[in-house]
């Protein structure tokens, strides 16, 4: 264990109907236009003879992993299955989407492989396990007993890595510019690449990649104003190099640099003198699909009426001459409140348009004033989102305000996220959980509502029922637009109805892209041995250095690691650091609480050399480490008696000990030690710790497990009297100074309390 050593004190266009105007777009969050059918379809293959190419997905019903026979297995498995499955697992869900785009909870072997929540061996560096522990705003109401934690503990500790892919070689920049001077193309100034090979590097499953290479595909086809889809061609062996030629898409070199302008790994993936000409696949479908960037991509206008315009739609007269058709919905699994929907017939197919409502007190909705924008009495809508064939048959979206203008996120008090509950959706992917397969047949709710109801104006009411068809016109209106989309997915070679666990191959990318960055996850992006960058611990400095410390214990944003990229492709050809000593920025406003890291220098040292653990958080808390040693016995090593004050200022880095403390920490027996800490923006002490420093310069809390399941177990009654869970502290006062506040235990029902958890684990060597 952490030998603890005193010391004595020192000093311290034609026919193809397009806006007008030059700029991009894409697909924005235009989320369920309705809520009859949502996602529970799939496309049957190209040539199936029917009437519609809309088939239930219950046909087709995916098939939910069985308990394990292993009874430490068992225990996870239903633990997770009462937790989790409701929100994570495909087949199990309360939801029609899998929350966060996670959807194989139960897949043991699966969830294992998941870097970014299963640490193999190390249930506290486990992000599964201190979400369990801390129960995050979008997971307070899960009722977790201290046996369901017990389970999951013993699980990952249990748990060991999968091989790596160690057969596949990694693919580097060099490979792209080898596959393409060995095929190079017919006009080289009209030809971009993007690569999957960051994906295959990760040890990608040959369906995965051909998942990934649909959503770039897509991506393409979906931010193009040509009349035929395109084909993205594969240049390499691997079939993780696509070729795409800005001419069959009506592309031109300066919406190719949109992209370049907004590339964050142009240092690795492109000289520096020229423009990018292969950039990440996986990037390109995240960031080019999202507004703002998709919006010029497209070249989509700062109005709805503008893009109406330009797509030679007349609102007012379709409206006047009843052309349109329309929905009311009361209420849906996504709106907030009522929602209007409206198509309109136009050259390339179906544009429709929701008209939401958000519940307002004493304000009335679309069932209350039923004559829709511009009738008499209608109620002004909060928001609109647009839906629309482009020339190919694949879809464009649009998202504006209640006045027309052009949004690039809507608040969720119109909308709700059921993927991301605490994120706001943004115009982009995020229609695409929902909208993959097109626009989504609805049964009007409002036709009914007026028909027989003399309190409705005449002028009203036959309004209404001119323009909402009685029967299944509307989805039978709809299913002939998806069609186009469907067959336009064929023609770019595309399996229309492809998911991976029910999410659809873009989703799915971009979740695999936006996810936590792990070690090997960045090593996969560079191109080399995760042990190159392991190696780098101790030896680089600045940011690289910072970096690599916080994979070497866990993951990093995928915003943070973009930011910090450069420093470590520096750090590995051995170049100096550009940025000095400077660390990488703290995230603040992080639904899962403060932002805490950990780190110890080298992930690995030898028997008797001193440990110092340095320290930051986003946000000003009280600071606890506890260091488990090999053992499994917990000591709280900060604070302590010779540093009782843990109250830690946001971004200011703490060093344990501190220069010139009057201790060390020797570490001592071979094996597995841990350093874990804990963050609370109120309580001065995690729960089930009180010191007494009278009596211990150093808290004991025995076997680490045991305490665990001791506060696990104490915490309904706590939440039931706070009052009595929080006892006065004795003896929290170092010989001749002044007391300090006592100590208060950390209980679900003390509301505003902000905390976060990090480990670092250390190898012992002899």
């Amino acid at each position: 264990m952490v030998s603890i050593h005193t010391q004595p004190a020192a000093p311290r266009s034609s026919a193809i109907v397009q806006p007008t105007r030059s700029r991009f777009a894409g697909l924005s969050a235009l989320v369920c236009l309705a809520v009859a059918i949502g996602m529970t379809a799939v496309w049957p293959a190209p040539g199936v003879a029917q009437e519609s190419r809309w088939v239930p997905l219950e046909a087709a019903a995916p098939q939910v992993p069985t308990s394990p026979e292993d009874p430490t297995e068992a225990k996870v498995y239903a633990t997770l299955d009462r937790l989790c499955a409701g929100c994570h697992q495909t087949g199990k869900l309360k939801t029609a989407r899998p929350a966060g785009g996670f959807g194989h909870v139960l897949d043991l072997r699966r969830l294992k492989d998941e870097a970014t929540l299963v640490l193999p061996a190390s249930p506290d560096g486990s992000r599964l396990y201190m979400l369990m522990q801390l129960r995050t705003r979008a997971h307070e109401e899960v009722e977790v007993a201290a046996t369901d934690l017990e389970a999951v503990r013993d699980w990952i500790s249990n748990s060991k890595a999968t091989p790596a892919c160690d057969d596949r070689r990694r693919l580097t920049r060099g490979d792209d510019e080898a596959a393409i001077a060995a095929k190079p193309p017919e006009a080289p100034l009209q030809v971009r690449h993007l690569s999957l090979r960051s994906a295959y590097n990760a040890c990608a499953t040959p369906t995965e990649m051909k998942a990934y290479r649909h959503a770039v595909t897509f991506a393409v086809n979906s931010l193009s104003w040509s009349l035929k889809p395109v084909v993205l061609d594969a240049v390499d062996a691997e079939a993780t190099l696509l070729r795409v030629d800005l001419a069959a898409l009506g592309w031109d070199a300066a919406r190719w640099q949109k992209l370049v302008a907004a590339y964050p790994y142009a240092g690795d993936d492109a000289s520096p003198a020229a423009s990018p000409a292969t950039l990440r696949g996986d990037w390109f479908v995240a960031e080019a699909l999202k507004a703002p960037l998709y919006y010029d991509l497209l070249g989509l206008p700062d109005r709805l009426q503008t893009l109406q315009t330009s797509l030679r739609i007349d609102v007012a007269g379709d409206v006047l001459q009843n052309r349109v058709k329309r929905a009311g919905i009361k209420a849906s699994t996504v709106a907030r409140g009522s929602r209007l929907i409206q198509r309109h017939e136009f050259p390339n197919g179906g544009f429709w348009t929701t008209f939401e409502y958000a519940p307002t007190p004493g304000r009335p909705d679309v069932f209350e004033a039923p004559g829709g924008p511009g009738t008499r009495g209608a109620t002004k809508a909060d928001a609109s989102l647009t839906l629309f064939n482009l020339p190919s048959g694949y879809n464009a979206f649009f998202m504006a305000n209640g006045d027309g203008l052009r949004l690039n996120e809507l608040p969720t008090s119109v909308l709700r996220n059921d993927t991301h509950p605490s994120q706001r959706l943004t115009a982009g992917v995020g229609c695409l959980s929902c909208h993959a397969r097109g626009a989504i047949p609805v049964a009007d709710e409002l036709r009914a509502r007026v028909q027989g109801d003399t309190a409705v104006p005449r002028d009203i009411r036959d309004k209404v029922l001119a323009l909402h068809p009685a029967g299944d016109e509307l989805k039978r209106l709809a299913e002939a637009d998806n069609n186009r989309l469907a067959d336009a997915l064929s023609r770019s070679g595309l399996i229309p109805g492809a998911s991976i666990d029910s999410v659809d191959p873009t989703v799915a990318l971009v979740h695999h892209y936006e996810r936590d960055v792990t070690l090997d996850a960045a090593a996969a992006h560079l191109g080399v041995a995760a042990s190159a960058i392991r190696g780098l611990a101790g030896q680089a400095s600045g940011r690289a250095g910072d970096l690599v410390e916080r994979l070497l214990h866990g993951a990093v944003s995928r915003r943070m690691f973009e930011a910090a990229e450069p420093a470590l492709v520096d750090a590995l050809a051995g170049r100096p650091a550009k940025d000095g000593v400077a660390l990488m920025p703290l995230e603040t406003g992080r639904p899962d609480g403060p932002q805490l890291v950990i780190r110890t220098g080298p992930s690995a040292y030898k028997s008797g050399e001193t440990l110092t653990v340095r320290v930051r958080t986003s946000d000003t808390c009280y600071l606890t480490l506890i260091n488990v040693d090999r053992t499994g016995r917990g000591t709280v090593i900060f604070p302590n008696d010779f540093e009782q004050n843990n109250y830690l200022e946001a971004g200011r880095e703490l060093r344990v000990p501190a220069d010139g403390a009057p201790y060390v920490f020797r570490l001592r027996d071979p094996g597995r030690e841990t350093v874990i800490g804990h963050c609370m923006t109120v309580s001065k002490s995690p729960p089930g710790i009180r010191h007494d420093f009278e009596r211990q310069r150093f808290t004991e809390l025995g076997d680490y497990r045991a305490f665990l399941n001791r506060t696990a177990a104490n915490e309904p009654e706590a939440n039931a009297n706070p009052k009595a869970a929080a006892p006065e502290a004795k003896g929290t006062r170092r010989r001749g100074a002044a007391a300090t506040r006592p100590a208060q235990a950390t209980t679900a029902a003390q509301k505003g309390e902000g905390q976060s958890r990090a480990a670092a684990g250390i190898d012992v060597l002899p």
